[in-house]
């Protein structure tokens, strides 16, 4: 085998081994995605349900998070 040879043999390898990387990161991608929806969906769902608890329990659902249980002004924080 002369140096050309090797090279081209070497080439071939390397070609081979990125092709095969390229399939894994599809595959890595992919399973990231999943992940992603999963992880989104779960915190949506976890937020509707305490915006839901908040509107049936708490005086402060308007978004006033400086109000205690009974509507007192907690800002001060005394």
């Amino acid at each position: 085998m002369n140096t050309r040879e090797i090279l081209e043999q070497h080439v071939k390898e390397l070609q081979g081994q990125l092709q095969a990387a390229y399939v894994r990161i599809g595959v890595l991608t992919e399973e990231l995605n999943k992940y992603k929806e999963k992880y989104r969906n779960e915190v949506d769902e976890h937020f509707d349900q305490r915006m839901k608890q908040k509107s049936m329990t708490e005086l402060n659902y308007d978004g006033n998070e400086e109000r205690g249980r009974y509507g007192e002004d907690e800002s001060l924080g005394c």
